[in-house]
């Protein structure tokens, strides 16, 4: 786990020792005073390995790499796919600002290739459509075309295993981010009830007050005791929900017992989804008994905290060449 080592910034004595930091890291990332549980090291060991676990699984399970070039354009059907034109593949690169850093004099002088993760949001519509069924054209065919835009070359590297470790320490730090997130969420649905309960119990102190005032003789004795019911039905809903939230004093056990339930089911958070569709020229979904050229595209799409999804890959590309000598390539 050579990406953890880095991201903790240890040296590993002895085996063991990673996991222990790496509950150090999610403690202090999270909230420090999870260290006043007993045994919250014990408690959240088995969780981090699970998820640890996962994130290795998931990124060594991204394909790749992929040749990024113009050659790659015409040969390769996933390169075709993901990119409208060859010009498109070579801008992306050349425009990259990561690269540009990465490569710039001084820091990596004599990089000859560079592997990056290249990230595209895939979109699938219907359309109305002409197809081709032997010699005669079909009209007004319901078809879906995909398309894919918004590509992205996210961590560059020279080197393909430190791109993917660093791939494994952002989802990592993510998962972190996730739960902690979930925590918020706990501190505020308690802070809005709290305040609710404060704001009905005052409500019902001033219906009171006047329900036992020269008011109550000139309004509807009935209107007045059920508006005192119906604040009081409230309030005790809104007590309800806050007994349902853990006590003051069992709250960072609570906190924990989140970080647990997050870190022990990664795959809800974090997802890999293998796709292969059968495309043609035009990014039209093709029948099986397709009759013109047609080819089959599979990639992969990751999906986090069923929010974000994108079809995500390994990339290589050639350092070496210049924009002239990269329009040359054919």
């Amino acid at each position: 786990m050579k990406w953890l080592l880095d991201l903790l910034g240890i040296n590993a004595a002895r085996p063991g020792d990673e996991l222990e930091e790496a509950v150090e890291h999610v403690v202090e990332g999270i909230d420090p005073r999870l260290r006043l549980v007993p045994g919250y090291r014990r408690k959240l060991l088995p969780s981090l390995q699970k998820a640890i676990a996962h994130i290795d699984q998931t990124v060594d399970r991204i394909p790749g790499p992929l040749e990024l070039n113009r050659k790659a354009y015409i040969d390769v059907p996933e390169v075709k796919a993901f990119f409208a034109s060859a010009d498109e593949v070579d801008n992306l690169v050349l425009d990259n600002s990561e690269i540009a850093s990465l490569l710039r004099c001084g820091q990596v002088p004599h990089a000859q290739e560079a592997w990056a993760l290249l990230c595209v949001t895939k979109e699938e519509k219907r359309i109305i459509g002409m197809d081709l069924a032997g010699n005669d054209i079909r009209r007004g065919v319901a078809q879906t075309a995909v398309n894919f835009y918004d590509h992205k070359i996210m961590a560059p590297s020279t080197d393909e295993e430190a791109l993917r470790c660093g791939i494994k320490k952002c989802i990592f730090d993510g998962l972190i981010t996730y739960a902690l997130q979930r925590i918020l969420e706990l501190k505020a649905q308690r802070r809005e009830l709290e305040d609710q309960r404060r704001i009905l119990h005052a409500r019902l102190r001033a219906r009171q007050a006047v329900g036992n005032g020269l008011s109550h003789l000139i309004a509807s004795a009935t209107d007045a005791e059920q508006q005192i019911e119906d604040i009081e039905g409230d309030l005790r809903i809104t007590e309800g929900k806050l007994r349902q939230l853990p006590a003051s004093e069992q709250v960072l056990d609570a906190y924990l017992g989140e970080i647990q339930q997050v870190m022990s089911q990664p795959e809800r958070f974090i997802q890999m989804n293998e796709v292969c569709l059968r495309l043609n020229n035009m990014g039209i979904i093709a029948d099986t008994d397709a009759s013109h050229a047609v080819n089959t595209v599979c990639f992969s799409e990751l999906e986090i905290a069923e929010v974000l999804k994108r079809v995500v890959t390994v990339v290589h590309f050639s350092c070496a060449l210049t924009p002239a000598q990269r329009l040359a390539v054919t």
